[in-house]
């Protein structure tokens, strides 16, 4: 049973929580969709931005924990994505518990909370309330507003490393936990709608890793379900928790699927190197692609082209109408357990093993441009850890294990707004 605090909500928040229902944001499709990790842009932040070029570190930030038993600082790390808020900065939640709403400068926090434990699953945005959605790994879920109001908590007794989905026709988030657990959370309220139990690894009870599943990130269908992987299985569920179907991959899966709409399919790539293309609505296997290497990155899809790493760093490209690969590029798959995600423009993107963020031309796989976070500072890692969030406005978000918070911007054309 979940132990939920609710806080009243701030004064801007309770027309939030009225929220027309009719203007929820289309369903996330893959692990980093920017669905979950941006904000809607206000009428006036829109910018004409070359996604193109190479984007430059406008500010940095470096999280200290004060005070360890020598009276040293000690770095915090960055484990997740931020929730880009254009306009006015990102979301940041770090590894000591802490959420704070930064500018864009990254030198001024607006505001801080603390939770009950580490934060490593990558933020979630509520676009319609304009509310953020965090979850710790002691199993804690909280949703604040933008004035750093806790509108409500839950307790779920399940540690959370996976990414959250929304299922928005249902206002519900669905939550992966260790443990083989899955539950489904209200977003208005935090109250727990559903839990239950997830297919345990085959190696359960050998004395192994077992409990660290589900790992994969749950992702959201068209017709408003949610596809969760887990040990060797993929699992579709209702929002009220029920099994629609279930298909056995035979491998154990680490990535997170990708709902291809418009194809009603579900792509998941089980660590022996397949592609395994499924029906949306039974889990009947439709297609194969082989890859040739592990998988334990998080693919997404841009168009018609589903981008995923393997384990040796090389990209691929499969064109989803053929079901096969179509480009390689070595060099460029995401670092192990981080994602590609999608910039505005279609255009691909991840952390890539040497720790800087690189593009890709979905439909070929050229190579666009990398990232430098070399910036002349003492005792500074440059190599990035997590998987960038890019908004429209021209402002991309990483981090690092090493307690670094970076913000990019990308050039604007002439007749851009250019904003300090």
């Amino acid at each position: 049973m979940s132990d939920v605090t609710r806080q009243a909500p701030g004064a801007g928040a309770t027309g939030a929580l009225r929220a027309d229902r009719s203007t929820a944001s289309p369903a996330p499709r893959f692990r980093h969709d920017p669905l979950k990790g941006v904000l809607p842009l206000r009428p006036d932040e829109g910018a004409a931005v070359r996604w193109d070029t190479e984007p430059v570190v406008c500010g940095h930030a470096k999280l200290w924990h004060s005070g360890g038993r020598d009276g040293a600082d000690i770095p915090v790390p960055v484990c997740a994505s931020p929730v880009s808020v254009p306009g006015v900065g990102a979301v940041v939640g770090s590894y000591d518990g802490h959420v704070r709403l930064y500018d864009r400068t990254l030198t001024k926090t607006y505001w801080q909370v603390r939770l009950g434990g580490p934060i490593y699953s990558s933020l979630v945005a509520d676009r319609p309330r304009r509310h953020v959605v965090v979850a710790t790994t002691g199993g804690e879920v909280a949703c604040v507003d933008l004035r750093g109001t806790v509108i409500w908590r839950t307790r779920t007794g399940a540690g959370i490393h996976a990414t959250p989905t929304l299922l928005p026709d249902a206002d519900l988030l669905v939550v992966s936990a260790f443990d083989s657990r899955c539950l489904g959370i209200d977003l208005a309220t935090g109250a727990v709608r559903f839990a239950r139990a997830l297919p345990r690894p085959w190696h359960a009870g050998l004395g192994s890793a077992a409990h660290r599943d589900a790992y994969a990130s749950p992702v959201t269908t068209a017709d408003g379900n949610a596809v969760v992987a887990c040990a060797e299985h993929v699992l579709c569920l209702r929002p009220d928790g029920t099994e629609a179907w279930r298909h056995e991959a035979g491998h154990t899966i680490k990535a997170s699927p990708v709902v291809l709409t418009g194809r009603d399919e579900v792509v998941v790539c089980p660590v022996d190197g397949r592609c395994l293309f499924l029906d949306a609505r039974s889990g009947a296997l439709r297609g194969v692609s082989e890859l040739g290497g592990k998988v334990v990155a998080s693919p997404a899809v841009s168009g018609r082209f589903l981008v995923v790493g393997t384990q040796d760093g090389t990209a691929h490209g499969i064109d989803c109408d053929r079901r096969s690969v179509v480009w390689s590029a070595p060099g460029y798959g995401p670092r192990e357990y981080t994602s590609f995600t999608v910039l505005p423009d279609g255009g691909v993107t991840a952390v890539a093993s040497r720790g800087n963020a690189v593009a890709l031309r979905p439909e070929d796989g050229r190579f666009l441009w990398e990232t430098s976070q070399v910036l002349g500072l003492a005792d500074h890692d440059p190599a990035m850890d997590v998987t960038p969030v890019a908004a429209p406005d021209g402002s991309m978000y990483g981090g690092s294990y090493s307690g670094m918070l970076y913000h990019f911007r990308f050039r604007t054309t002439e007749t851009a707004k250019e904003r300090p």
